[in-house]
């Protein structure tokens, strides 16, 4: 919402705003309306209506951070028999000079050479100091995030196998108690045991029957192998034998039987008699036969004795 702006009077006449003996004559002006300034806007201005504005919070927001950081670098690896941690690494990554050379009486560096040995020395204590830090810090950040893990698993684990709540008991679905188990895996044991061995019954039937039709089918093929058509001579026997020879065709005769062409079958097609009767032919010689009209006409007579009438 735009900040409100508040009106004046000065805003009505231009000449209003121009100095008069040096003083703004919009300070001395008076308003000739009681109404309060913040209500004099027009019904076109967005402060026309007073919306009342929420308290804000104003922490600052957390920055984006871009990109991200390398993954640490584990110090403590090393392929050394003697972990980093130990004495003996320690010892023989800060050696101490077997003899320390103090300088002489009238040496010209000796305060120099005084100082390079106790910076030597801070270094090397250093270095202990800094590697044994390390090695506390670098346990105690795995020991707070294995106990935090294990803190997660042990919510985990107590939130999967806690009971359910008293209002989803009550709230929830009609089901049957056999379909609950099977849906949370408790069935008891022996039940689960019998549909197993059921199914694996009714498994094996079903595999014996396909491997029982199979091999019936197998046998079929083996003892059907010397009537197959290997050749163009026997596929030449096979036709003359369907359809017959030039000097023997095959015929039909009216009822639509097949055999050599003689007399009773000089058809050419098995459509050689008459057409056969359709749906309408059977359903007309239905209606029109002579215990259909029988019943029409003792229903007609059945009816002229009860009303009285002729029909």
């Amino acid at each position: 919402m735009p900040p409100r702006i508040p009106v004046r009077f000065p805003w009505t006449s231009p000449s209003a705003s121009a100095p008069v003996n040096g003083w703004s004559s919009s300070l001395c002006a008076r308003a000739f309306s009681s109404t309060p300034t913040s209500l004099a806007l027009g019904p076109q201005s967005p402060n026309y209506i007073e919306v009342p504005k929420p308290l804000q919070p104003t922490f600052p927001t957390k920055p984006v951070v871009k990109g991200h950081l390398p993954i640490p670098r584990d110090v403590f690896k090393t392929r050394n028999a003697h972990p980093k941690e130990s004495a003996t690494f320690l010892d023989r990554s800060t050696r101490t000079p077997k003899t320390v050379k103090a300088p002489g009486p009238y040496s010209r560096d000796a305060d120099y050479r005084l100082y390079k040995q106790r910076l030597a020395d801070k270094r090397r204590a250093a270095l202990q100091d800094g590697v044994k830090e390390l090695h506390e810090r670098k346990v105690t950040s795995d020991a707070q995030y294995l106990s935090k893990i294990q803190a997660i698993g042990a919510f985990r684990r107590k939130v999967a196998l806690a009971p359910p709540r008293e209002v989803d008991v009550l709230t929830q679905t009609s089901i049957s108690k056999g379909i609950r188990d099977f849906l949370t895996d408790a069935l008891p044991a022996s039940s689960r045991l019998d549909i197993t061995n059921a199914r694996r019954q009714a498994y094996r039937a079903r595999v014996a029957k396909v491997q029982a039709v199979r091999t019936s089918r197998l046998h079929d093929l083996y003892t059907n192998a010397r009537e197959f058509i290997v050749d163009e001579q026997q596929l030449d026997e096979a036709i003359e034998k369907a359809f017959g020879t030039e000097e023997s065709p095959i015929g039909w005769d009216v009822k639509g039987n097949m055999g050599p062409r003689q007399e009773g079958k000089e058809g050419l097609s098995p459509w050689h008699g008459p057409m056969p009767e359709g749906v309408g032919d059977m359903l007309q010689k239905l209606k029109g036969g002579e215990g259909v009209g029988l019943a029409k006409e003792r229903v007609k007579k059945l009816a002229e004795e009860l009303t009285g009438g002729k029909m």
